[in-house]
C-alpha cells in the first residue's frame, strides 16, 4: 500500500493485490422520495440531508476488515515519527513501513509518503526489518525523483481527481507513475525474493529478502544474522556453489564478472584468488555480496576424499525427483544418488574412475545438484585428546624418553592423564625411527593439541597451523592411541 499526505490529500492511494472481501447481503432500502398512493393518508414531515457519497479512496473495502480510510487514519504518522521504522498491529495483522517526508519544490512544508507492507501473522523480526528497509528504499527513490521531476505534486492532484470516481484505485492507476513500479516490485519479490532495478533508468534500487529467496531456490532459508555469522567465519579454504546462472549487470564492477569466470565447485577461495589475480580480501567482499543476495552458498571445495551423507531436504522428495529427471533424464536417478551416500561415502567412490568419462561428469554434476538443494551434507573429521580404552595395547619402550621431549610434553596443553602415555609413545617410536623425525612429529602434535577439542575439523587444523594434509594425517596416526576421532557436519554451514 502507498500512503500519501500532500497539500490536498491524506489517504492510501494504491493497494496491491486488491482482494475485496465478500459483500454482505443488505436489506432493501425504501426510496425516501416515494409518495403514498392514498391521497387521504396523512404524510409526516421528513428532514432532508445531504446524501453521503458511496465512492472515494476512503470507502474502498479491504481484506483486513476495514476500509482504506480507516487504515489511512491508523498509519498516518506525525512528522516527529517520520524517517524511522514503522510497525503496527491491527486486528492480528502486522503492518510495517518506513514513512518519509518530502517537500514541494520551492515550498517549506513537509509532506509524507509511506510504502506499507502487510505481513503474515507470526513472521520473524528479521523479515519485518527487511520490509521496513525495502519501504525506506522505495520511498527514498521516489523522493529523489521528486526532487528532480516534481512528480509527487502531479500524483497529489491526480489522486484528487480519482477520489471523485466510482473506482478510485483503478482511476489513479491509469496515469500514476508510482502504481506500476510498485506492482512490479511486489511481484518480483514474491517470485524471486529480491529486486535489482533502475527507476526510470535513473535511481538504482536493490533489495533481498534472504529467507524468501533461499526458499524459492529450494534451499533452507537463513536470516541476515545467520548469513553475517557465516561470513565472519569464512576462511580461504572454503569454496562457493552458485545457486543459479549469476552474471552482473553491465554497469557492475568488472572485478565481479572476472571472479565469476573462475568460480568452480572444486576451487577454494584462495584458488579463485590465485587464478583470477584478485586479492583475497576483495574476493571475500564479492562472496559476501553473493551470499547476502542469495546467489551462492558456502561449501568445501569438491574433492575425491570428501565424505558425504544424505541430509534432510527442504523440499518433498517426489517434487525434487521431477526436477532431477528433467535435468539428468534416465542417466542417474535421484534415489540412486541418495542411496549411495547412505551410509556415508566419499565422492571418489561415487564418481569412480573406472566409469567412462561422460558418466563421471554426470555423477559429479548430480552431487553438485544435491549439494545445491541441500540434500547432501559433507562430514568432517573432528578430534579429541582422550585416555585410551581399558584393554588398549599400551607401548612398553625399552629405553626412557629423552629429556628434551619430556620437557616439551610437560609444557604442552595435553591433559595430565595422557602425558605419561605420550612420553611412552615417543620412546617407542625412537626404537625404529630417527630422533629428528620423532621430534618433528611431537612438535607438530603439541602445536595442534589446543585444536583437538571437538570444535576444529581437519581442514581447519591444517589451515590454522599451515600444515600439509599428508603430514598432519601421519602425525595423528602416530599418536592415535590418545586421539578419538568422529565425523559430523560443520554446523556453521549445514
Amino acid at each position: 500500500m502507498c500512503f500519501l499526505a500532500g497539500p490536498s490529500i491524506e489517504k492510501i492511494v494504491s493497494l496491491h493485490p486488491h482482494r475485496k472481501p465478500p459483500n454482505p447481503t443488505k436489506a432493501p432500502v425504501k426510496n425516501p422520495t416515494q409518495v403514498s398512493v392514498n391521497p387521504g393518508q396523512s404524510m409526516k414531515p421528513t428532514l432532508t440531508t445531504l446524501v453521503e457519497k458511496n465512492y472515494g479512496f476512503g470507502l474502498v473495502e479491504t481484506e483486513f476488515d476495514m476500509t482504506l480510510g480507516m487504515l489511512g487514519n491508523a498509519v498516518k504518522t506525525q512528522e516527529v515519527g517520520c524517517n524511522d521504522r514503522f510497525d503496527m498491529k491491527i486486528n492480528n495483522q502486522r503492518f510495517v513501513g518506513f514513512p518519509k517526508t518530502w517537500k514541494v519544490r520551492g515550498g517549506c512544508t513537509n509532506y509524507q509518503i509511506l510504502i506499507l507492507f502487510a505481513l503474515k501473522q507470526g513472521c520473524d523480526q528479521h523479515t519485518a526489518a527487511a520490509y521496513q528497509t525495502l519501504s525506506n528504499k522505495i520511498a527514498v527513490s521516489f523522493v529523489m525523483l521528486q526532487n528532480y521531476f516534481g512528480f509527487l505534486e502531479r500524483e497529489d492532484k491526480w489522486a484528487d481527481y480519482a477520489d471523485a470516481r466510482d473506482d478510485p484505485l483503478r482511476e489513479f492507476a491509469k496515469l500514476s507513475f508510482m502504481v506500476h513500479p510498485l506492482i512490479d516490485m511486489y511481484d518480483e519479490v514474491r517470485k524471486r525474493g529480491n529486486i535489482h532495478k533502475y527507476q526510470i533508468n535513473f535511481v538504482e534500487l536493490g533489495f533481498c529478502d534472504e529467507a524468501h529467496a533461499l526458499t524459492r531456490l529450494s534451499v533452507v532459508p537463513k536470516g541476515r544474522q545467520e548469513i553475517d555469522d557465516i561470513v565472519r567465519k569464512m576462511k580461504p579454504y572454503h569454496g562457493i556453489l552458485l545457486l543459479e546462472d549469476v552474471w552482473p549487470t553491465p554497469d557492475a564492477n568488472p572485478v565481479v564478472a572476472k571472479l565469476l569466470k573462475h568460480c568452480s565447485p572444486d576451487r577454494s577461495i584462495l584458488d579463485m584468488s590465485t587464478a583470477s589475480g584478485i586479492p583475497v580480501f576483495e574476493v571475500f567482499m564479492i562472496i559476501r555480496h553473493l551470499l547476502q543476495w542469495t546467489r551462492a552458498i558456502l561449501i568445501y571445495p569438491l574433492c575425491n576424499t570428501n565424505v558425504y551423507t544424505s541430509a534432510t531436504s527442504p523440499q518433498p522428495i517426489d517434487k525434487m525427483a521431477e526436477k532431477f529427471a528433467s535435468q539428468f533424464g534416465n542417466t542417474v536417478h535421484l534415489s540412486a544418488g541418495l542411496a549411495f551416500f547412505n551410509p556415508p561415502a566419499t565422492l571418489g567412490d561415487f564418481v569412480r574412475k573406472t566409469h567412462v568419462l561422460y558418466e563421471q561428469e554426470v555423477r559429479a554434476k548430480l552431487v553438485v545438484a544435491l549439494l545445491r538443494h541441500q540434500m547432501l551434507m559433507q562430514l568432517h573429521q573432528f578430534y579429541y585428546i582422550i585416555k585410551p580404552y581399558s584393554n588398549a595395547v599400551l607401548p612398553e619402550p625399552s629405553d626412557e624418553c629423552p629429556e628434551e621431549m619430556r620437557l616439551m610434553i610437560e609444557k604442552s596443553a595435553l591433559p595430565d592423564e595422557v602425558k605419561r602415555l605420550v612420553t611412552d609413545i615417543c620412546a617407542a617410536m625412537l626404537e625404529h625411527s630417527p630422533y629428528a623425525v620423532v621430534k618433528k612429529k611431537l612438535t607438530i602434535f603439541v602445536k595442534v593439541v589446543p585444536f583437538m577439542n571437538g570444535n576444529h575439523h581437519l581442514e581447519d587444523i591444517k589451515y590454522q597451523n599451515n600444515l600439509d594434509r599428508a603430514v598432519i594425517e601421519d602425525v595423528f596416526k602416530s599418536f592415535e592411541l590418545v586421539i578419538a576421532t568422529f565425523r559430523r557436519p560443520d554446523f556453521v554451514f549445514e
